[in-house]
């Protein structure tokens, strides 16, 4: 079976990225962290590409951005017009078209790693129908969504995004549209705190990635 996986990102200059983490670090740092943190995950992405049939995309905010320097390093797709549901949604559906199941996972977890990706893909490559796969994270939301089934739109856009309670609202709204593996609780950064705890988390990786390291060094000389 024919698997794609997107890493959801906006473009610095063209969208705001970690406000929360500018606030405190300021807009350079954050845009620095943000480019950092997206290219941890691409290179886990590219990893679990190259021993599995499965492609790896961008999924990028801003259509002007698709062929942008900063995202050379898998092919880009627009994430479309609309609120996060509607996006996901589009990316979601617009790859299910082209493959037998989808796996959409944000920028903002570069402590993934290839074996947490490979539970998800060996889930949702099990069965030709009915099977999802569902990555929650601390502050309520989740890392990691994919599928190998339709999902109605409005099962996108009824959650409230950015809750204490979007992770549950989204599995209440999607799981009658199949079986559900739930991965392991990681936590995304948003805030200087979550940072700090990052960096402490790639240090504990027993397999870091080139750009995993290259992060935690980052991270480590922001003195936070």
């Amino acid at each position: 079976m024919s698997g794609a996986i997107a890493v959801f990102v906006k473009t610095p200059g063209l969208s705001p990225v970690k406000t929360r983490l500018a606030f405190k670090l300021g807009q350079k740092n954050a845009e620095t962290f943000h480019l950092a943190s997206a290219k941890s995950v691409a290179s886990v992405v590219q990893v679990l590409i190259e021993n599995n049939d499965i492609k790896g995309y961008y999924a990028v905010a801003e259509q002007s951005a698709v062929n942008h320097l900063f995202w050379e390093d898998l092919p880009c797709i627009w994430q479309g017009e609309g609120g996060l549901g509607e996006r996901m949604a589009h990316i979601y559906q617009s790859l299910l078209a082209k493959h037998d199941y989808v796996i959409l996972v944000g920028a903002d977890i570069p402590q993934m790693t290839v074996e947490e990706l490979l539970i998800a893909l060996k889930w949702l490559e099990a069965s030709e129908r009915g099977k999802l796969a569902f990555g929650p994270s601390e502050d309520g939301g989740f890392w990691l969504f994919g599928g190998n089934c339709n999902i109605p739109l409005k099962n996108w856009t009824d959650v409230k995004y950015s809750q204490s309670d979007t992770g549950k609202q989204f599995i209440n709204k999607i799981k009658q549209a199949g079986e559900i593996k739930t991965l392991t609780s990681l936590r995304d950064v948003d805030e200087v705190e979550d940072l700090i705890l990052l960096i402490d988390v790639l240090k504990r990786l027993e397999k870091p990635l080139p750009a995993q390291q290259a992060l935690l060094l980052l991270g480590s000389g922001l003195n936070l």
